[in-house]
C-alpha cells in the first residue's frame, strides 16, 4: 500500500511539473459481490475485481501520431480474494491475478497509434478476447462459452495477455488485430492430485493471436483465433482455437452470441492430453429504462476427450445504473454433468455493487 502510495504521488508531482494534467487520468473502481448459495446454504462477502488505473496520452511528440501508456492494478478489498476468480469445468475456483497482497498487476503497456493503426507492447487485453468479450457482460459471472477463463489464460494470452506485442488496424467498418506472445520459455505445471508433485509441465514457445470484426451501430460480426506451441513433457505440440460471435443492438434489444471450438488450457489427468471443448453461449436483453436492464443468459459446453461431460448453465440478470454507481442482481442456475457422471449443481443469486471514478 506504502510503495503504490508512493508511486501515485510520484507521477502526480512529475505530472505538474513536466507534463500537461490534461494527458493524465486516474480512474477505477470498487467493487463487491455478496453470494447466497441455496444449495450449500452459505453466504460471502468479496471483491468483484476492484481496480486502479493511469492512463498518459500525448499527442505532440510525433505528427500525426498519439503516443501513450496505461497502467492497471488490481485492489483486493478482502486479501483471502484476489478479485478475479473464475471456475474451470470441475466448478473449482482459480484466481487469475496471482497476488498475496491487496495489489496485484491488471495492465501494463505502451502503445502509438493514429485513426487507422495501433501497436501496443505490454500486458494488455488479447485480440483473442475481442470475440468471447461479446458475453462477457454479466457482472459477476458468465463468459464460459469462449474458455478463456481459466487458471493459465494470462500465461497463454487469451484474455489479458501478457508479454505480447500487438498491431490493431481499421478501415471502414473492419477492424483487425494481430498478436504474438514473447513467452520466454514460460512454464506451467499441473498437480492433478494436488499432491504438492507436478504429474506434467508445459513449457510455451510461440503463442500467436488474431481477429477480425465487422462492426456497424447496430451489428457487429467477430472471428478470432490463437495458436499455442509448447513443448508438453518431451513432445512438440500445436493447439489451435477458433470463436465466432455476434451483437446485435436495436431498439431496446440486444443479443449477444459466441461460438468456441477451443482448447481447453488443462490437461486430461488420464492422457496427459489436451482437451477440446466446444461451448455455445447466448444472451437476451432489454433496456426496461434508460438506466435499467435485464439480461438472459444461456451457456452450454462439452468436452470430445472427456466421456459423459456436459455443461449447462442458466442466467438471469436486473441491473441498475445510477450515474457512476452499477448495482446488479444475477441468479445462476446450474445442474451440469462431470466426466465421472456425478453432478455439478449450482443454485446461486449474486449482488453486485459497483462505484466507479
Amino acid at each position: 500500500m506504502k510503495n503504490l502510495a508512493l508511486i501515485l504521488t510520484l507521477l502526480l508531482t512529475f505530472s505538474s511539473q513536466a507534463i500537461d494534467l490534461k494527458d493524465f487520468k486516474l480512474y477505477g473502481k470498487v467493487a463487491l459481490v455478496s453470494t447466497l448459495d441455496f444449495k450449500d446454504g452459505s453466504q460471502s462477502l468479496g471483491d468483484n475485481s476492484s481496480r486502479l488505473g493511469i492512463k498518459y496520452k500525448r499527442d505532440d511528440i510525433l505528427d500525426n501520431w498519439k503516443v501513450g501508456l496505461r497502467g492497471e492494478w488490481a485492489i483486493s478489498t478482502n486479501r483471502n480474494n484476489s478479485g478475479f476468480a473464475s471456475s474451470n469445468f470441475d466448478g473449482k475456483q482459480y484466481d487469475v491475478v496471482a497476488n498475496d497482497g491487496p495489489f496485484g498487476n491488471r495492465l501494463g503497456y505502451l502503445w502509438i497509434g493514429n485513426e487507422m493503426l495501433t501497436i501496443s507492447a505490454g500486458k494488455m487485453w488479447s485480440v483473442f478476447y475481442d470475440i468471447p468479450s461479446y458475453t462477457d457482460i454479466f457482472y459477476t459471472d458468465g463468459a464460459r462459452a469462449s474458455s478463456t477463463y481459466t487458471r493459465t489464460g494470462e500465461v497463454d494470452g487469451t484474455y489479458r495477455a501478457s508479454e505480447v506485442v500487438q498491431l490493431r488496424y481499421r478501415t471502414g467498418n473492419f477492424h483487425f488485430g494481430l498478436q504474438t506472445k514473447l513467452t520466454g520459455k514460460e512454464t506451467v505445471q499441473y498437480d492433478f492430485d494436488e499432491d504438492g508433485n507436478a504429474e506434467s509441465s508445459l513449457i510455451y514457445k510461440q503463442v500467436q493471436a488474431a481477429s477480425i470484426q465487422y462492426i456497424t451501430e447496430t451489428l457487429t460480426l467477430g472471428m478470432s483465433t490463437i495458436n499455442l506451441m509448447f513443448d508438453n513433457n518431451g513432445n512438440s505440440e500445436s493447439q489451435l482455437s477458433l470463436t465466432y460471435g455476434f451483437k446485435v443492438d436495436y431498439s431496446d434489444f440486444l443479443l449477444n452470441g459466441v461460438y468456441s471450438r477451443a482448447k481447453d488450457l488443462e490437461l486430461d489427468e488420464k492422457s496427459n492430453k489436451f482437451v477440446h471443448s466446444d461451448g455455445v453461449e447466448l444472451i437476451l436483453g432489454h433496456r426496461l429504462q434508460k438506466n435499467k436492464t435485464i439480461l438472459l443468459g444461456w451457456n452450454h459446453q462439452t468436452r470430445s476427450e472427456s466421456g459423459n461431460f456436459e455443461l449447462d448453465y442458466y442466467y438471469l440478470s436486473y441491473i441498475v445504473v445510477i450515474k457512476n454507481l452499477e448495482l446488479a442482481a444475477e441468479y445462476i442456475h446450474s445442474d451440469s454433468i462431470n466426466s465421472d457422471d456425478s453432478k455439478n449443481e449450482v443454485n446461486n443469486i449474486k449482488l453486485s455493487a459497483i462505484l466507479n471514478f
